[in-house]
């Protein structure tokens, strides 16, 4: 299932393209993708964060790569259906042409391609409902963004602190990049520094950061 089904956006050819690409990858391994992972919430998390099964062997030119657009995150620039049907032709004609001149591409022996030797219970091809699944790795993936993007304020904030002044009092404009969509806001910080406690208190603008236990 592509990535963008779990974020609650709709099926489209896009999407059928991703699934297109495990199949590919199915084809040059002989096994299911994520074979050795149980299909659960933090699957999910993991691959609406980039996982995608692992290259372990090679391919005729050109296949591997397609197999990559195919799972690109962005539905937008996978190949469309017209596109695959060309390439994948190109690749036969090259790979008939090796072929006849005794130089078809040999695939490299190993132990993580052919059907796999042990049975993961946790990995469940069979139909069943999602919603419920899907919904859980949704809200703990959201939690733990917002979890970092508080830690990664919590040090900004400290690293950008301004010597206080004879008062013990220090006023500095700071700019605060939240989030990976690079969202910036200006505010004016007015903070009286504890040196004994290291507690810091934001007055003007209510802004309270706990930094004991950094």
């Amino acid at each position: 299932m592509a990535p963008e089904i779990f974020q609650g956006q709709k099926y489209t050819k896009a999407s059928d393209i991703y699934s297109f690409g495990m199949i590919m990858w199915e084809i040059m391994t002989g096994r299911r993708p994520f074979w050795d992972r149980n299909h659960d919430t933090y699957l999910i998390i993991d691959i609406c964060d980039g996982l995608r099964p692992p290259i372990v062997t090679n391919a005729p030119d050109g296949y591997i790569e397609l197999m990559k657009e195919c799972w690109h995150s962005d539905p937008e620039k996978r190949p469309v259906a017209a596109d695959l049907h060309e390439k994948i032709r190109n690749m036969h004609l090259n790979e008939t042409e090796n072929f006849q001149k005794n130089n078809p591409t040999g695939i490299i022996e190993s132990l993580d391609i052919g059907p796999a030797t042990t049975n993961n219970p946790g990995a469940i091809y069979k139909s069943r409902p999602l919603s419920s699944m899907i919904n859980s790795a949704m809200s703990l993936r959201s939690s733990r963004s917002q979890s970092i993007s508080l830690e990664k304020l919590k040090r900004k904030f400290e690293d950008n602190l301004i010597e206080n002044n004879d008062e013990g009092r220090s006023i500095k404009k700071e700019k605060l990049y939240e989030n990976e969509d690079y969202f910036t806001e200006e505010i004016n910080l007015d903070i009286d520094i504890n040196f004994n406690n290291n507690e810091y208190i934001s007055k003007e603008n209510d802004f309270d950061i706990d930094t004991q236990n950094l």
